[in-house]
């Protein structure tokens, strides 16, 4: 069954599945980045973003440690819509500053 209690900023657990080329894949955190309005709406899908613990330096990755208990990074380069079932609990909830300089990268590479 989908997760239905989403939020912009959740960060929740994400099962990424089999990557193909750079992918991310397996189980790790992802951080929600579909606003509200789209979350309400699309009810099966989430957007999001997902998290690594690797400190690669690259300006894009935005630094969400504050709320993990290990320093954790979202790769804004890897944005993707995924099944919400593919989604578990809770982890933590990102702050405004955080979500501010995701959506900045989003905006970005979208060229929204």
């Amino acid at each position: 069954m989908p997760r239905p209690d989403l939020w912009p900023g959740d960060i929740v657990w994400a099962e990424f599945g089999v990557p193909i080329g750079r992918e991310q894949s397996g189980r790790r955190p992802a951080l929600v980045v579909a606003n509200a309005d789209y979350l309400e709406v699309v009810t099966e899908l989430a957007v999001v973003v997902p998290l690594t613990t690797r400190d690669r330096g690259w300006d894009n990755h935005v630094d969400v440690g504050a709320q993990l208990p290990r320093p954790s990074w979202a790769m804004t380069e890897q944005v993707r819509a995924i099944d919400r079932r593919r989604l578990g609990g809770l982890i933590a909830s990102a702050d405004d500053e955080t979500m501010d300089a995701v959506r900045a990268w989003l905006i970005d590479f979208l060229d929204l």
